[in-house]
């Protein structure tokens, strides 16, 4: 969005889900394919699990800390499975450059952006 435009409202969301991401890498296997409606769960799966986990949240903590130190006025929610952050008066753009600029991929979160107009007719 155009930095002076004054006639819409961006709203910018980022999903951070703790089990998925939004696309796996050829290889990569979701870790919890292995424990969910499984007979005779291996112990391995569940360790897998547990790495996962501790790396992904520790990813998701990170970028949690970068965002708020690049702008303070985010709305943050948590949920069972995600962490919902979002703002209205700092623009995407930037936010995904933030994050980019410190090593982090797109398939590492799910970003929405809504527009709502301020007044009148565009």
């Amino acid at each position: 969005m155009h930095k002076d435009n004054i006639t819409c409202v961006q709203r910018a969301r980022f999903f951070f889900y703790f089990y998925e991401k939004k696309e796996w890498l050829p290889g990569e296997e979701p870790p919890l394919d292995n424990i969910i409606k499984v007979q005779n769960v291996e112990p391995q799966a569940v360790r897998k699990l547990g790495q996962f986990l501790s790396n992904r949240l520790e990813r998701i903590a990170t970028m949690m800390e970068i965002l708020t130190s690049a702008h303070d006025d985010w709305a943050i929610t948590g949920k069972k499975d995600m962490i919902l952050m979002e703002t209205e008066t700092f623009d995407f753009n930037d936010a995904l450059k933030i994050l980019k600029d410190h090593g982090f991929n797109d398939d590492e979160f799910i970003l929405k952006v809504e527009y709502n107009r301020k007044w009148g007719m565009l």
